[in-house]
């Protein structure tokens, strides 16, 4: 799949030479004004769809991250087994024209994504491309003319530097979290060589896809994930830096996947121990493990037990650096490899080969259908021995089952729809009138009574 950009290229993320005649920073503004500035870029998105694993689980422990609303503790969890339908996550505005990230974790598998901006306009989105990964995904919001994030240089990030994150932790929308870094680049064991960034910056469910900003206002990084013992924020969040996500989100934009090489042979991580059996003065770089018949690394003349220690006339010998250099290898790149080979070092000439990926595809779409002619709800008239426990004076209709845009709307069993927007209903041949009544495109608000609580619940057109 490929995306073209109707506004050109996205500005690249600057660059600074490092230098010991460089000016002192002047002082840092005040975080309240940077906040101010920065969070209309911000954005919460809505993942509807069927429930994943994930969701489910957090079902169960009772983290169910939509956000609290009126009726929030009262009454049933709605008509199927209290899973829910949907989720939230947080991502950032990266061009006026409407593109944005966020978690892949966040959108993959939803039915449908809805936004809202800082301003509280709602938008719809569809995803261009999510690359699992980096854990980023591509957003295209069907609004232009937006604020966007000015983007930062991790590369001048430092230890003990201030930064901080706007999302929505738990549906709380607009929520600041300030910490510091604590790590850089913090390796992951499995992570593919990715130089995370390690905060001390609280992220919770819900904060997904958030953005991770400087103290001066600029993007520096989307957080990905927390480490946690008990499954909320326990001290450490990793984000990924801006420039590889933007790397990531030009190649989904151009492509629709994310290109990647690999060595075509399995290698393992030199550590202390192993560097000591090989005759290496240090740890770091790869061993071959085995090699793919036919493979680049075969073509190469690689073999088993092979040491890469790394690219010819780069400093950096370590493992993950490594990783990095082959997934990045454009088509038909030739690499020059240090190998070392029973006591000598051999030059070789690898030509990674290409990883034909799982394209991506758009988020999925259910297929046409007739609006309901209830918003998905099915009512029943109340008997007049219901009402007096109900404490109605009159009027109102039971909901006996709620699905597709009613129960997103957060309509459950049980609820007594009392008016569609402001037309009191008695029965259910008045509710059958009103809604029909309505404006076609627009959204119907429904006032609801919920144990003794009175609210109304809006629910969205198909």
């Amino acid at each position: 799949m490929a995306v073209a950009l109707a506004a050109g290229a996205w500005p690249a993320v600057a660059q600074v030479a490092a230098s010991p005649d460089r000016p002192e920073a002047s002082p840092e503004p005040r975080l309240s004004l940077v906040v101010s500035r920065e969070e209309g870029v911000v954005i919460s998105v809505r993942a509807v769809g069927p429930a994943t694993d994930a969701q489910r689980s957090r079902a169960d422990r009772g983290q169910d991250s939509s956000p609290p609303d009126p009726f929030a503790g009262r009454g049933e969890a709605g008509d199927g087994p209290g899973v829910p339908d949907r989720s939230l996550a947080s991502g950032v505005i990266i061009d006026s024209e409407g593109y944005a990230l966020t978690n892949a974790h966040a959108v993959v598998g939803a039915a449908q994504l809805r936004i809202r901006l800082a301003s509280g306009r709602e938008a719809s989105a569809r995803v261009l491309g999510y690359d699992l990964r980096t854990d980023i995904a591509l957003l295209r919001l069907d609004v232009r003319g937006v604020p966007a994030a000015r983007l930062g240089d991790p590369a001048e990030l430092s230890v003990g530097d201030g930064v901080f994150a706007i999302g929505a932790p738990f549906g709380l929308e607009r929520s600041v979290t300030a910490g510091i870094v604590s790590a850089k680049p913090r390796y992951l064991p499995g992570g593919g060589g990715l130089p995370m960034i390690q905060t001390d910056v609280a992220i919770n469910p819900g904060s997904s896809g958030s953005p991770l900003f400087n103290l001066r206002g600029e993007l520096v990084g989307i957080n990905s994930m927390m480490m946690s013992s008990s499954g909320g924020y326990d001290g450490v969040s990793l984000a990924l830096p801006i420039d590889v996500a933007m790397q990531v989100a030009g190649e989904l934009r151009d492509h629709g996947y994310v290109r990647r090489s690999r060595l075509g042979a399995q290698v393992q991580e030199v550590t202390v121990e192993l560097a000591r059996s090989f005759g290496l003065a240090q740890e770091g770089g790869a061993v071959v493990l085995s090699v793919s018949r036919g493979g680049a690394a075969d073509r190469a003349g690689l073999r088993t037990g092979d040491v890469i220690l790394g690219l010819r006339g780069t400093g950096d010998r370590s493992y993950p650096a490594l990783q990095q250099a082959v997934a990045a290898a454009t088509h038909r790149e030739t690499l020059a490899l240090e190998v070392w080979r029973r006591g000598a070092i051999l030059q070789v000439a690898l030509q990674p080969e290409t990883i034909e990926p799982e394209r991506a595809t758009e988020v999925s779409r259910p297929a046409a259908r007739a609006p309901e002619p209830r918003l998905g709800l099915v009512v029943e008239d109340l008997l007049p021995a219901q009402r007096p426990a109900l404490r109605l004076q009159g009027g109102g209709i039971a909901v006996r089952a709620a699905r597709g845009a009613a129960r997103e709307a957060g309509l459950q069993v049980g609820d007594v729809i009392l008016a569609v927007n402001d037309v009191t209903i008695a029965n259910v041949a008045a509710f059958d009138a009103a809604l029909s009544a309505g404006v076609g495109g627009r959204p119907t608000a429904l006032l609801v009574q919920r144990g003794g609580v009175l609210g109304y619940l809006v629910v969205q057109p198909d």
